[in-house]
C-alpha cells in the first residue's frame, strides 16, 4: 500500500467517524421531530408507537385523546383541543420540549385552558414527563 493509498484510508476513516458522530448527536433530534409531526397530523397510533413505557397515547372513540405520563399519571384531552402543536409550554430542565393543544378560541383568547405536553427523549424513544391542563 502507498503513502498515497494509506492517507486516503485514513481520511476516508475519519470521515465515517465524523459522519457517525453527527448522525448520533442529531438522533434525539430526529425523533423529537419525527414524534412532533406523528401529534401535529394526528397519527396517534404512530406516536405511540415512540413512547417509552408506561407512556401511552389512545384514541379513544369520542375522537379523545388519553395521555399516560411516566408516572402513569393519566390526562384526558378532548377532540375539541386537537391537534398537538409544538412548543407553548416552559421546559422545566434541560433538554425537555413541549407540545401544546390549543383548541378553540374567540378573539384569540382560549375558551378554555391548554394543555401541554412535556416530553424528552431517553434511550431512542420519547417519554411523557408530564402533562399540565
Amino acid at each position: 500500500m502507498t503513502k498515497f493509498q494509506k492517507s486516503l484510508l485514513a481520511l476516508a476513516v475519519l470521515l465515517i467517524g465524523i459522519a457517525l458522530t453527527v448522525s448520533w448527536i442529531e438522533r434525539p433530534k430526529r425523533i423529537r421531530k419525527e414524534f412532533f409531526s406523528h401529534l401535529f397530523h394526528e397519527r396517534y397510533e404512530e406516536g405511540a408507537l415512540m413512547l417509552n413505557a408506561p407512556c401511552a397515547i389512545e384514541l379513544a372513540p369520542d375522537g379523545s385523546l388519553t395521555l399516560v405520563d411516566h408516572k402513569g399519571n393519566s390526562t384526558t384531552v378532548p377532540e375539541t383541543k386537537l391537534p398537538f402543536k409544538v412548543g407553548g409550554g416552559e421546559p422545566k430542565r434541560t433538554g425537555v420540549h413541549s407540545m401544546t393543544a390549543l383548541g378553540n378560541s374567540t378573539n384569540g383568547i382560549l375558551n378554555s385552558p391548554a394543555v401541554v405536553m412535556y416530553l424528552s427523549v431517553e434511550g431512542g424513544k420519547i417519554r411523557i414527563e408530564s402533562v399540565d391542563s
